[in-house]
């Protein structure tokens, strides 16, 4: 029984990524916008207004015309881990 070192795990963990017919695709994580919301209880008004997030921009997202990037992803992950906090941190920015 061999036992591989960190770099040689690297190594063929990087030249099994290069050999994959998914390779050069970027991968985003997926955020349900939709059950975000209604986890949260709101209209899609309410949530574009709680979170600064443009109405039409919102429902574009949730009828998969436009998908977020990744920066906004990570802005609705926050949201979902911690929606109270984020709009506490919103609303005390505003004033």
């Amino acid at each position: 029984m061999s036992t591989k070192t960190l770099g040689q795990e690297l190594v063929m963990a990087v030249r099994e990524a290069l050999a994959s017919k998914e390779r050069g695709k970027i991968v985003r994580p997926k955020v349900n916008i939709i059950l975000l919301r209604k986890q949260l209880n709101m209209s899609q008004k309410e949530f574009a207004d709680q979170y600064h997030i443009k109405l039409q921009t919102l429902r574009n997202w949730e009828q998969e015309k436009r998908i977020p990037d990744t920066t906004t992803l990570a802005y609705l992950t926050c949201i979902a881990y911690r929606p109270k906090l984020i709009r506490e941190i919103l609303n005390t920015a505003s004033k």
